[in-house]
């Protein structure tokens, strides 16, 4: 019961996270709402990579995509592909599902480390759906409010 209503939250989580990711456009990726602040496309692509760190702490998947936009990574302005962001987007998003849909109903309780300390499986997981939502709110508001600034190093 656990997994399948786990299972269902996070199809809900994916749809609506996945919303403003699929508005991105080579127009409108490289927005940003401040010089200060990452662009739209360089925080899709740290969502992928965050479900691939989290898949890692949460099933004990070997992270299996190169590291661009997180770990302190900051958006220089570094020119990453728009196809491939929104690809590997739609292939994390897959990976969690597949990972939920085969963790049993008890592993969900088990106790596991993590950067919050130890805690239930369930709980990660729900972290990242708050990690997704609150970042697909930011590529949101870049998109409509955001401009492509021309950034000095």
């Amino acid at each position: 019961m656990t997994t399948e209503l786990l299972s269902q939250i996070w199809q809900m989580n994916q749809v609506s996270s996945q919303a403003p990711i699929r508005k991105l456009t080579l127009d409108n990726y490289h927005n940003r709402l401040t010089p200060e602040t990452a662009s739209a496309g360089f925080i899709a692509l740290h969502m992928a990579e965050s479900m691939h760190r989290m898949a890692s702490l949460l099933f004990g998947r070997e992270v299996s995509i190169p590291i661009q936009a997180s770990g302190g990574i900051s958006d220089k302005g570094q020119l990453f592909d728009l196809v491939s962001i929104q690809q590997t987007m739609n292939d994390s998003f897959a990976m969690i599902t597949k990972q939920i849909q085969l963790t049993s109903d008890d592993q969900w309780a088990e106790i596991i480390s993590s950067p919050f300390g130890e805690v239930p499986r369930m709980q990660v997981l729900v972290f990242l759906m708050h990690h997704n939502s609150y970042h697909s709110g930011q590529i949101a508001q870049a998109i409509k409010k955001g401009q492509a600034f021309s950034l000095i190093s």
